[in-house]
């Protein structure tokens, strides 16, 4: 055989053998357990990191921005900025209302307040809320005012009564009001009976002095014979009675004088503070108020003098009008059903 196909026989037998140690290798390798893949597998995640395996997340960091503020909200001046928080909240009294309903009426006149200082300390917006609503007062009707204050007015009118020996209820009641006696006088009647005297009312509060009311804002009581017009039951002065100034005569003299803003809404009120009213207190107000929802307005008489006439030989008019003398006149005649209560003398007092 020749060198050369002895050399082929070889290179064949050798590929021969190769082919079958891989082949056999091959069979004789094992597939991987489960265990195996599983535990390949956790090696492998443990590798990857998750948001779960974190603490906290991720936080991306942001390119720096410039930080514009955010405009301040505008604050408007509150118009009751320049009201103290003492102050009790501003509340109009039904006399305006009153007058705005009727065209006849005349203008509200109140007394003066005093101005808060400028530099006073507001509370805040919450205190000043709870102020309010615990200032606010409840709104009454004339019935429910007479419920509640008749329990205790009544008994001590019956007591004045019983005291002056009148029957009571009366059919007609008459106040004769004094200014320079500072005091209101209370006379009663039964049907067709004659006055009498029940009780003297101490004014606590009236402005001006002798002479009638001739213009709104002159702080004068008025002076005439007048009648009840109105009962309020929610005066900022407790409980008031309006007088039906300016009267007739009122009217008249005015338009003769050419005076047209003659002021008005004038009342017979509880508390202590006036200004062209009377201020009696608030017991005697709920008394006469009482008095006169029971007997009814239109029962009611007024006499509004500047002194006792009843007590004086002639009426002496110093200044004034022309037609104050015919006023004064009139106010004598309109006192002279109404006898004064005698003054007591000394021996009366003593006991002789």
């Amino acid at each position: 055989m020749k060198a050369r196909q002895r050399f082929t026989m070889i290179a064949l037998s050798l590929s021969c053998i190769l082919c079958a140690g891989t082949t056999f290798a091959l069979i004789s390798l094992e597939p991987p357990t489960v265990e195996e893949v599983a535990h390949d597998s956790r090696a492998s995640v443990e590798l990857l990191p998750t948001l779960t395996d974190l603490e906290e997340p991720l936080q991306v960091p942001q390119p720096d921005l410039l930080e514009v503020p955010s405009p301040e909200p505008v604050v408007r001046a509150s118009r009751f900025d320049f009201m103290h928080p003492d102050a009790d909240v501003m509340e109009l009294p039904d006399e305006v209302e009153v007058a705005a309903v009727n065209p006849d009426s005349w203008s509200v006149e109140v007394s003066e307040q005093p101005v808060t200082a400028p530099h006073a300390r507001r509370a805040p917006a919450k205190a000043r809320t709870k102020q309010a609503k615990k200032r606010r007062k409840k709104r009454y009707t004339l019935k429910e005012r007479l419920a509640e204050i008749s329990p205790t007015a009544v008994p001590r009118l019956v007591a004045k009564f019983q005291s002056s020996k009148v029957a009571w209820p009366p059919a007609e009641v008459a106040f004769v009001a004094l200014k320079d006696e500072k005091a209101i006088e209370l006379y009663a009647r039964p049907k067709d009976g004659t006055w009498s005297h029940v009780h003297r009312y101490k004014v606590l509060a009236a402005s001006g002095g002798r002479g009638p009311k001739l213009k709104r804002g002159d702080k004068q009581v008025p002076e005439g014979v007048y009648r009840i017009s109105y009962l309020n039951p929610n005066s900022a002065f407790h409980v008031s009675l309006r007088v039906n100034y300016p009267n007739r005569f009122d009217r008249s003299m005015a338009r003769k004088d050419g005076r047209k803003d003659l002021g008005g809404d004038i009342m017979i009120h509880g508390k202590a503070v006036s200004a062209g009213c009377l201020a009696i207190g608030d017991p005697a107000a709920e008394e006469l108020f009482v008095l006169a929802a029971e007997v009814g307005i239109r029962n009611v008489k007024v006499v509004i003098a500047p002194t006792d006439f009843r007590r004086e030989e002639a009426i002496s008019v110093t200044k004034g009008p022309k037609w104050v003398p015919k006023l004064y006149t009139e106010i004598a005649s309109a006192m002279s059903p109404y006898k004064a209560p005698e003054e007591p003398s000394l021996l009366t007092l003593l006991g002789l």
